[in-house]
């Protein structure tokens, strides 16, 4: 077990190294990216007032994470943590909310369970991925339900320059091998982006013998194979029509302590839309987008009452229409839009309510006053299940010198309980049918520093969430309602040059509890960072990186027994261009073999070794 413990001081090393990198920069230049999920309007993120990140897919290949998630756990603000290796249930913490209060969607589309109320983010493959928008805070007032501690937004590739092919090959540790490759293309009126991909692993023993219920000494290995495509053609100057979509398949064996023997699981994700983007007038844009993701999660399971095994079938469907509408105005820039989602479930549990729907109309608009900024939306939801639910958010941002930035936001929000917490048929109690919605006021205060070609920020935040649905220890694990959730803290973040090295990091302080209690929610660290430096030379390019967390409790009474410890994981990349099209690389996790948790009882991977070998016809 890493010696990183309790005391927040053993952070030290990673705040000085944070603060060393402001102090000693030299000139450098950090490039704005354009953002669509901050405001539904693609928009500079140096001028709003939001708090987001873009993972670009070079920043993604050069991270050496395997899934997304494991990219996503290097974002400022947030934790990762997955109940063994890859294909296994895995969570996403935003400032603290819980996971299935963060919102996911795929090129606009909500994807994920409503059974468990959250996405299993190593079924996106990266190889399909384009960039990842990151929000954190708020977002009821412009996605609806689950957007409460944030929004990550997943951009899958789309077909752009001539017309070329891209792929790559990988193996490392555990056998895990995988082979992607695609085409891209944009001519004329026409743009084609096509992909595939397989990956797959022999895996490691996902259970310790502690996890006396489930332990099984044997390997779980995972295999995954996706497609994505997207295909658009503009009609003029004005007009566009296009369809997208996105299949997954992955394949998991999990541990069930026998019962029933080699157990596994197979989850398929489905993405379809097709879209109509028209330049009504120069100041009026239009996008209907009119789509389908599906869900499906079938497992080899057993059956406690008849003592047979089954196979257990855990379906959602989610349709969706959204009409939005953007009016550039001389006060301006308007939002308008009206949306619809119907969300279902088919399973092999019994449901008492199996399908519910939602209509909302949301408006926006954003203004800059010289060195001022105004951002403001609001939405009115009606949710055939918990009635009228109307969300609203503000933001400013002030430039108030050359280098500095002041930045604000309030807003609320609201989460749908899952169709798990309130019908789920276990063949005892296990759900509750009188849960209520969960209702968040969250508020943060910001200030940028951008220089010398660094850009860092501090971000102090506050998230107050009433009718917090949690597990209770006490009563059989059965969902009830915390009267008060309370997370406070902040984010320092930074990026830039320091002698010829790339260096960026972040560290959040937080206190994530239950305000009745005092007592920490479970998996969320009160401390947590990461620090990453790389450099180029000539032909290479090497990069490390520190990830580190405090300690946690996985469970919402945080007994002894369930407490995790603190830990720092070093990683460890080398690239070198062979040619304009040709990269291999290697990559090294866990370089000190830490043996940690992100969940109690449960294996992570030790240390590992991967070698890449990329090919893309329009160059690196």
């Amino acid at each position: 077990m890493s010696t990183l413990k309790k005391h927040p001081l053993r952070f030290t090393p990673l705040v000085l190294a944070l603060a060393a990198t402001v102090a000693f920069a030299d000139d450098a230049s950090v490039q704005p990216v354009m953002v669509v999920t901050a405001t539904r309007i693609a928009a500079n993120p140096d001028t709003l007032s939001s708090d987001t990140t873009v993972l670009t897919a070079t920043q993604l290949a050069n991270s050496g994470a395997q899934t997304l998630g494991e990219a996503l756990a290097t974002v400022p603000g947030v934790q990762f943590s997955r109940s063994g290796g890859f294909g296994q249930p895995a969570s996403l913490y935003i400032r603290g909310a819980n996971a299935n209060q963060t919102l996911v969607l795929v090129d606009g589309q909500r994807m994920g369970s409503a059974t468990l109320g959250g996405t299993s983010f190593d079924l996106i493959p990266i190889a399909s991925i384009d960039h990842v928008e990151i929000l954190r805070g708020p977002a009821s007032s412009l996605y609806g339900s689950d957007a409460v501690g944030g929004v990550v937004q997943i951009f899958t590739k789309r077909g752009q320059g001539a017309p070329h092919v891209w792929g790559g090959v990988e193996y490392g540790t555990d056998s895990t091998w995988g082979a992607n490759a695609g085409l891209s293309a944009s001519q004329d009126d026409t743009r084609i982006s096509l992909g595939v991909s397989h990956k797959e692993s022999e895996g490691f023993n996902v259970t310790k013998p502690a996890n006396t219920f489930y332990y099984e000494p044997d390997r779980d290995g995972w295999h995954q194979t996706s497609a994505n495509f997207d295909l658009s053609h503009f009609f003029g100057e004005r007009n566009e029509l296009g369809i997208r979509g996105l299949y997954v398949q992955s394949d998991s064996a999990f541990d069930s302590g026998g019962l029933p023997p080699n157990p596994w699981t197979r989850e398929t994700q489905t993405n379809l839309s097709v879209y109509s983007r028209n330049q009504i007038t120069d100041a009026w844009k239009s996008t209907l987008t009119i789509g389908q993701s599906q869900d499906q999660s079938h497992a080899n399971s057993f059956d406690y009452n008849t003592f047979l095994p089954y196979t257990s079938r855990f379906d959602t469907r989610q349709k969706q229409v959204s009409w939005e509408n953007r009016i550039d105005s001389s006060v301006g820039n308007w939002l308008l839009g009206l949306e619809y989602l119907n969300e279902s479930v088919t399973s092999t549990a019994t449901y008492d309510v199996n399908s519910r729907i939602n209509r909302a109309a949301l408006a926006g608009w954003q203004n800059d006053f010289g060195d001022h900024h105004l951002q403001a939306n609001i939405r009115a939801e009606n949710n055939s299940q918990f009635g009228d639910q109307t969300t609203g958010n503000i933001g400013y941002a002030w430039k108030f010198a050359k280098q500095w930035q002041f930045t604000a936001n309030a807003g609320t929000s609201f989460h749908a309980p899952t169709f798990n917490d309130l019908y789920f048929d276990c063949g005892y109690v296990c759900s509750n049918p009188n849960l209520q919605a969960e209702k968040g006021r969250s508020a943060d205060l910001g200030l940028r520093w951008d220089a010398a070609g660094w850009n860092t920020t501090l971000v102090g935040f506050e998230n107050r969430i009433r009718n917090l649905i949690v597990l209770d220890a006490n009563n059989n694990y059965i969902p009830e309602n915390l009267s008060e959730g309370k997370i406070v803290g902040a984010t320092l973040t930074t990026q830039g040059k320091l002698a010829g090295l790339d260096i960026g990091g972040s560290i959040t302080r937080q206190n994530p509890f239950d305000a009745d209690t005092g007592l920490l929610l479970p998996r969320r660290a009160k401390l947590f960072g990461d620090v990453t430096v790389a450099q180029s030379i000539g032909m290479w390019r090497w990069n490390a990186d520190l990830q580190a967390s405090g300690q946690r409790y996985d469970d919402a009474a945080n007994t002894a027994a369930n407490e995790m410890g603190g830990y720092g994981i070093l990683g460890l990349g080398l690239d070198y261009k062979i040619a304009k099209t040709w990269k291999a690389g290697l990559r090294i996790n866990n370089v000190f073999d830490r043996d940690y948790e992100l969940v109690k009882n449960y294996n992570v991977q030790g240390r590992a070794y991967f070698v890449t070998l990329s090919y893309d016809g329009a160059g690196f």
